[in-house]
């Protein structure tokens, strides 16, 4: 009797274990808290909190908070411009675009960063990819919103990653926003 209650204690606990645990979708590891969305084309995963909301349209990938202040994470895949040779180029053209656009466009950060998406993947055979998050704000109508983009190549893909938010909110979902980076997969 006394083995039946052991045995059937470590299968609850087994059990108990698993279901804390990351999942699986191709082999790519979806923690227990959060969700997938998979690209219109097949190439990539958007791992995203369970309590965040989904839109997808032609073109992107879209993931957002359920709050009042509707932050968002946008993601696009799109072949580098033949004339471009890399992200931060890249950037450059579409920097003076938004100085166009917004007449108090800013630059949050100097330089950009370094990031590396898809590290959490890594032990399930995800590619990781080395990228460039810059963050910048400006005012949309009467309200300031800051923005973060990480780029990344991958295939001769250029991968866009925006994340969305009123600038008084901004440091409310960055936790979330770095969550979503690092389990992202790349197929």
């Amino acid at each position: 009797m006394k083995r039946l209650i052991c045995l059937i204690s470590l299968v609850l606990l087994v059990t108990a274990l698993a279901s804390c645990g990351a999942q699986s979708i191709d082999g790519f590891a979806v923690p227990s808290d959060m969700s997938y969305l998979a690209s219109e084309t097949g190439d990539y995963y958007l791992i995203y909190p369970q309590n965040w909301l989904t839109e997808t349209t032609v073109g992107m990938t879209s993931v957002y908070t359920e709050d009042a202040y509707r932050s968002s994470v946008i993601v696009t895949a799109n072949e580098l411009p033949a004339e471009m040779t890399s992200i931060e180029q890249y950037w450059e053209q579409y920097t003076e675009q938004f100085r166009a656009q917004f007449s108090d466009f800013e630059m949050v950060d100097p330089e950009p960063s370094d990031v590396t998406v898809g590290k959490e993947q890594k032990d399930y055979g995800g590619v990781t990819a080395e990228g460039k998050k810059y963050r910048y704000r400006a005012t949309v109508g009467d309200v300031e919103y800051q923005w973060s983009q990480v780029f990344f190549l991958h295939n001769a893909t250029l991968y866009t990653v925006t994340y969305t938010a009123k600038a008084a909110v901004y440091d409310s979902h960055t936790d979330d926003v770095d969550k979503i980076l690092a389990y992202f997969a790349i197929r």
